[in-house]
C-alpha cells in the first residue's frame, strides 16, 4: 500500500476515489488506461468491493468508463471531446466572469493576485501539473462570484473533466510563462471592470487555447 489512509476521516472509497483522481489529473494514470480492480486493491490495501465504490465515484464524475466484458478504463479524450469542452467553457465562463463583476471585492481581487503569483513561480519552475491546479483555481474563484447558483453546478459538475482536459494543455504552449500570462491579461481585465473588456477577453483566452491546439496539430 503506497498511501497512509488511516489519517482521513472520509470513507475509504471517497479517499480513494479522490488519490486516483489526482493520478489522472497528474498523468501518473494515463487516458484509456485500464483500472484492474485486484491490483488497485492491493496498492490500497482494501477489498475489491471498496475499490469499486471507488470506480463508481470516478464514474459519475466520467472520468472512468465500464465496459462490458472488458473492464473501467480511464476516458481517453477525443479532438471533438475537446472541442465540446471548450464549447461550454466559452458558453459558462464569458456569462460568469461578466456577473461575477459587481460581486468582486478589493480581497477577491487579492486572492486572485495571490493565484496568479503562485502561476508565476511555478511557471519559473515549470511545473505544469501545479499551474494546471492553479488554473482551476482560479477560474471557480471567479465563477463562484457570479451570483448564479446554477452556472456554478453546471461548471461544478465538468470540474474534473476540464481538469483533465488541462492536463495534456502543456503541448500547445510554447512555455509554462505563456500559460502564466494569459492568466496576466485575464486578470487585468476583470480588474478594470469593464464588462465587454472581460467578455472578450475571456472569450480571447478559451479561444488561445483552441487555436494553439490546432497550430500543433
Amino acid at each position: 500500500m503506497d498511501q497512509d489512509l488511516s489519517k482521513y476521516k472520509k470513507p475509504l472509497s471517497e479517499i480513494i476515489a479522490g488519490i486516483l483522481k489526482n493520478d489522472i489529473f497528474n498523468r501518473e494514470l494515463c487516458l484509456g488506461e485500464r483500472l484492474i480492480e485486484t491490483e488497485l486493491a492491493a496498492r490500497f490495501d482494501v477489498s475489491r468491493s471498496t475499490i469499486r465504490e471507488a470506480l463508481k465515484i470516478l464514474e459519475q464524475e466520467e472520468l472512468v468508463t465500464s465496459k462490458a466484458n472488458k473492464g473501467t478504463f480511464i476516458i481517453d479524450y477525443t479532438e471533438k471531446d475537446m472541442e465540446e469542452l471548450n464549447e461550454v467553457r466559452m458558453l459558462i465562463e464569458r456569462v460568469a466572469f461578466v456577473k461575477a463583476l459587481p460581486n468582486m471585492k478589493e480581497e477577491d481581487f487579492n486572492k486572485l493576485q495571490e493565484i496568479l503569483e503562485e502561476m508565476k513561480i511555478e511557471g519559473k519552475r515549470e511545473n505544469w501539473n501545479r499551474l494546471f491546479d492553479l488554473d482551476m483555481q482560479f477560474h471557480c474563484y471567479v465563477i463562484n462570484r457570479c451570483g448564479n447558483s446554477r452556472l456554478i453546478k453546471i461548471y461544478e459538475s465538468i470540474q474534473a473533466q476540464v481538469r483533465v482536459y488541462l492536463a495534456h494543455l502543456d503541448k500547445h504552449y510554447p512555455t509554462p510563462m505563456a500559460y502564466y500570462n494569459e492568466h496576466k491579461k485575464l486578470y487585468d481585465a476583470l480588474k478594470k471592470k469593464d464588462p465587454e473588456l472581460v467578455e472578450n477577453q475571456t472569450k480571447q483566452h478559451i479561444e488561445f487555447i483552441e487555436e494553439s491546439m490546432m497550430r500543433s496539430e
